[in-house]
């Protein structure tokens, strides 16, 4: 439950304060690749590559975990793109190539799923970072005033009792 109303103040906390747009969709976009690539070494490099540039962290996670939900759906799909990119007959030497490199193969690029899982996130990468890009200064303009004076919100928000509760 605490979990649940965790993951919400913290959606309202990044739609509600002044944090750059770009920072947030950029940090978004990032999150996709988080959440809908399998494997540790793939999860970790992406985390790092979070860290290092400014993008929002609390969006990216928050991507993370909505795209590793909905990546369970997205599995069947994931396979037949990774068998179709992985059979190409013009990439069998890039994909050979990278199978003989030191730590590539550890990324296990070479299964259907991982390879399936990282072309759609090359995909959706850009609908998701200029989605989020034009959909922040919308709500901001439009919503943020009007969500800023619910009850919820403000319980979600309140101050030291909340960051109490919550945090």
């Amino acid at each position: 439950m605490f979990l649940i109303v965790k993951l919400l103040r913290n959606i309202v906390k990044i739609l509600q304060e002044d944090i750059s747009p770009n920072q947030i969709s950029l940090g978004f976009a990032l999150g996709l690749f988080l959440g809908l690539t399998p494997g540790i070494l793939m999860k970790t490099f992406f985390f790092v590559l979070i860290m290092i540039l400014r993008v929002n962290v609390g969006s990216a996670f928050l991507a993370g975990a909505i795209f590793a939900i909905i990546g369970f759906v997205l599995d069947p799909l994931a396979d037949k793109l990774g068998f179709f990119v992985l059979n190409i007959s013009a990439l069998k030497g890039l994909w050979t190539a990278l199978y003989n490199m030191p730590i590539i193969p550890f990324t296990k690029f070479n299964n259907t799923l991982v390879m399936g899982n990282i072309v759609l996130s090359l995909i959706l990468f850009a609908p998701a970072a200029f989605g989020m890009k034009k959909f922040i200064p919308y709500y901001r303009r439009r919503w943020r005033d009007k969500v800023a004076n619910w009850k919820i919100i403000k319980i979600l928000t309140g101050g030291k009792i909340a960051a109490l509760i919550f945090d």
